[in-house]
């Protein structure tokens, strides 16, 4: 009841926001879904799937400071409708054109589309909510977006093998990319009715800069590293579970689909839990907890026993793995100025992108010269790192939590 007296609450810019998050989230799960299959049914390598897909993420991590720059100097609406126009661009020609320069080049210009999301993302829920509203408008927002690829992932591959009884499966997937372009363009129609700051001032390229120099400061840093391992962590494995699941286990598009849909949902039903156990047991806390938890299941899908083995893992690893976004870009927020929100965003984006686009290229390449199940095991190394150094980071809060929810069990038995 609490959490639908906040959503009524929260202003019109939000739910703007967040009807174009569900639209990229969408050309976004169709791409990361398909794309590598599309390629190797063209007959790329592992290498190559590896190296489009490290470069497109490689591209949202470069763009990330242009990003913030374009969001500040012309506003986020123009900038918005910028990104999605390159989102558009980019799927349409990724499948149109058979030649690997050119893939890159579409591939490039898809992560620069959604640079602009994702450096605006943080920020612009920051500066829309207040602070009652914060944690929660982050959930919905996660919510949302996993909804949208959850749903792109089903559709995609179930669109997929029907279409591919009628042409070939790089035709119907050429399709299925085409469709999703032409929705990613109905994106530009919320983006229209959102309302700029009222305190938003242009900023000159100088003012930029100065603003990165401000915020590295120690916590920053270390704040940066987390996500940069992280990042590095989710780059070796995740691009490729579409791949991992049809080549290692010989499933089937449909299937596939379903299984990463499925996993979506994990993502769902536990962002939905984030307020409740951010108050419950604090958001540093949380966090450590959700990645903690999701390891032993990242195990489990290195050592496949079979599909429904493999989905509950897939289903609870991704659940609880990602369920600490929407905390983690709430605290990263509070880390800086307001002026300054918009720079951390996108060294933030910058770190976490780099460090993912680095992961695909080392995902490929151990997939095709190692094993399937290899990748696995070094992103388990990394996980265990970036929680280590999250913890230092935030010890001494970790201590003020454990003291708050003391008092409010004393409180709670003495009532």
């Amino acid at each position: 009841m609490k959490n639908l007296n906040i959503m009524s609450k929260v202003n019109k810019n939000i739910r703007l926001f967040l009807t174009v998050n569900i639209i990229a989230s969408f050309a976004m799960g169709i791409f990361n879904m398909l794309i590598g299959i599309y390629l190797k049914e063209l007959g790329y390598k592992e290498h190559f799937v590896g190296m489009v897909l490290s470069i497109n993420t490689f591209s949202i991590a470069l763009s990330s400071i242009p990003s913030a720059y374009l969001l500040e100097k012309i506003g986020r609406k123009k900038s918005l409708a910028i990104g999605f126009l390159c989102i558009a661009i980019g799927s349409s020609f990724i499948v149109l054109l058979n030649n690997k320069l050119l893939i890159i080049a579409m591939s490039i210009l898809v992560g620069t589309g959604l640079s602009v999301k994702t450096t605006a993302e943080g920020m612009y829920i920051t500066e829309n909510t207040t602070e009652e509203e914060r944690v929660f408008a982050f959930s919905v927002n996660f919510i949302i977006f996993n909804a949208g690829m959850m749903i792109a992932s089903f559709i995609g591959g179930v669109l997929s093998s029907y279409i591919s009884n009628f042409l070939t499966s790089a035709q119907s997937i050429t399709l299925i990319f085409i469709s999703s372009a032409i929705l990613s363009m109905t994106g530009l129609i919320p983006i229209q009715f959102m309302k700029e700051p009222e305190s938003l001032k242009p900023r000159s390229l100088k003012s930029c800069i100065k603003g990165y120099i401000k915020i590295l400061n120690k916590k920053v840093l270390e704040f940066m590293t987390y996500n940069f391992l992280i990042g590095l962590g989710a780059g070796v494995v995740v691009p490729f579970f579409s791949v991992y699941l049809k080549y290692s286990m010989n499933i089937e598009d449909n299937i596939v689909g379903t299984i990463l849909s499925i996993s979506q949902f994990g993502c769902i039903v536990c962002g939905g839990l984030v307020p409740f156990l951010s108050n419950k047991l604090g958001k540093v806390k949380t966090v450590i907890l959700c990645q903690i938890l999701s390891i032993p299941f990242l195990v489990s899908i290195a050592f496949p026993q079979g599909l429904i083995l493999v989905t509950i893992s897939f289903f609870i690893r991704n659940g609880l793995m990602n369920m600490a976004i929407p905390l983690t870009q709430n605290l990263s927020m509070e880390l800086v100025d307001k002026s300054e929100r918009t720079n951390l965003s996108s060294f933030l984006s910058l770190s976490s992108n780099i460090s993912r686009a680095m992961g695909i290229a080392i995902g490929g390449f151990m997939m095709e010269k190692i094993s399937y199940n290899s990748p696995y095991y070094l992103t388990i190394v990394l996980y265990v790192m970036g929680i280590i150094i999250f913890s230092f980071i935030y010890k001494d809060d970790l201590k003020k939590e454990k003291i708050k929810t003391h008092s409010c069990k004393k409180v709670n038995s003495i009532g």
